[in-house]
């Protein structure tokens, strides 16, 4: 038979609470997006979660990857269904181009964040991937589609998606840092969409840049 002895003394205390790992990264997730990655430690975690630090018994690194990928995840979702409400494929690269050459600056502050944290996390290494990975099929599927209507032409999309997606990449990463002008940029972007897709693009965000509206 079980034994209840102390049993009283075990129930007058107060019981710490129950921290469950979806908690944990919910916490994080906030943490990501008002502090950035780089902000998320045993002790902020702890903090967003209102439990004293030693009851966390989370691996951070793998807690702060899987913050970033579920960020990641939802952007492309949201991206997704707004470029995906126009039937023309020309339409839904012109949306898409328009999002990614101007995104949030916080969205491309904690990918470089992440891409940093890359080189001594593989967790946040594979994370990372995985977003990209989503990126890149985004667009290569709707240069497929662009193809297949004849509003594009006859190419690799694979290839070409990465290469648009790397210019975009450098390009953000030049904003961050002020490095060139806005104009300048956008007309980077312009000339290797139209080179690769024959789609004009990117002139209403050119005038607007070059007239300073």
């Amino acid at each position: 038979m079980r034994s209840f002895a102390g049993g009283r003394a075990v129930l007058g205390r107060k019981r710490a609470r129950v921290v469950e790992h979806e908690d944990v990264v919910d916490a994080a997730t906030e943490v990501l997006q008002t502090e950035g990655l780089l902000a998320i430690d045993s002790k902020r975690l702890a903090e967003a979660l209102g439990v004293p630090e030693q009851q966390l018994d989370v691996d951070v690194d793998a807690v702060a990857a899987e913050a970033y990928l579920r960020l990641s995840i939802a952007e492309l979702a949201e991206v997704k269904r707004a470029i995906l409400a126009d039937p023309s494929p020309a339409e839904q690269m012109r949306r898409l181009l328009n999002w990614l050459a101007t995104p949030p600056e916080d969205s491309d502050a904690i990918r470089l964040e992440a891409w940093a944290l890359t080189r001594r996390k593989p967790g946040m290494r594979e994370a990372v991937q995985q977003g990209e990975a989503g990126w890149h099929g985004l667009v290569a599927s709707v240069i497929r589609r662009g193809a297949r209507s004849g509003d594009f032409p006859q190419a690799d999309a694979e290839e070409i998606a990465a290469h648009v997606l790397s210019l975009i990449d450098g390009i953000n990463a030049y904003q961050l840092i002020g490095y060139r002008s806005d104009l300048d940029r956008m007309r980077l972007l312009t000339r290797v969409v139209q080179a690769e897709l024959g789609l004009v693009w990117g002139s209403e965000l050119t005038a607007a840049l070059a007239t300073g509206s």
